[in-house]
C-alpha cells in the first residue's frame, strides 16, 4: 500500500498549478499527509540590475519585495484550498532544478505539478519543467493537466 507522509506541490500562481493543488488537497486529505506548496522565485534579469534611468526604475530591494509578495500570493492559495496546515516553501533559481532539489531536501513521497499544454513545436523549442522535473526528482512525480474537465474535491 502506498502510505503519503509529505506532498510538495509546485505553484507558479497559473491556472495549471491551482489544479495540481488541488490534487495536492485531495491526496493530503486521503492520507493525512503534510502540503509543502513550492515556488520559485527566478532572478531578477539583467536589465532590473542596472541603476535607475527615469522611470524604468527597479528597487535594490526587488527580491525582498517579490519574496513577501509570493509568500502572500502562497498563503492565499492554500487558504482557498482548504489547506491551513500547509508550510510555504520559497526558493530562488531555475524552476525545474529547485524544485526537484526541494523535493529531495523535504524527503517528500509525492511531488504534483501542473503542466502547461504547450503545442508540438513550442514544447521542442522551449522544452517543459514538468518533463525536466519527472526527468530528475528524487520521488514520484504526478503531472496534472488543466482542461475542460475540472478537478472537483468530492
Amino acid at each position: 500500500m502506498i502510505d503519503l507522509k509529505r506532498i510538495l506541490v509546485a505553484t507558479d500562481f497559473s491556472k495549471h498549478s491551482q489544479v495540481a493543488l488541488q490534487y495536492a488537497a485531495a491526496f493530503s486529505k486521503a492520507f493525512s499527509a503534510e502540503v509543502v506548496l513550492c515556488h520559485v522565485l527566478e532572478k531578477p534579469d539583467f536589465l532590473s540590475q542596472l541603476p535607475p534611468v527615469a522611470e524604468g526604475y527597479f528597487p535594490p530591494n526587488l527580491p525582498e519585495i517579490q519574496e513577501k509578495h509570493a509568500r502572500v500570493q502562497c498563503e492565499q492559495v492554500l487558504a482557498a484550498a482548504g489547506l491551513s496546515q500547509a508550510r510555504v516553501l520559497l526558493v530562488h533559481g531555475n524552476p525545474s532544478a529547485e524544485i526537484a532539489k526541494a523535493a529531495g531536501e523535504e524527503d517528500v513521497d509525492l511531488l504534483i505539478v501542473g503542466t502547461h499544454g504547450r503545442g508540438a513545436l513550442a514544447h521542442i523549442l522551449l522544452g517543459s519543467v514538468a518533463e525536466k522535473i519527472v526527468r530528475s526528482a528524487p520521488c514520484p512525480v504526478l503531472t496534472v493537466r488543466s482542461g475542460e474537465h475540472e478537478f472537483v474535491t468530492p
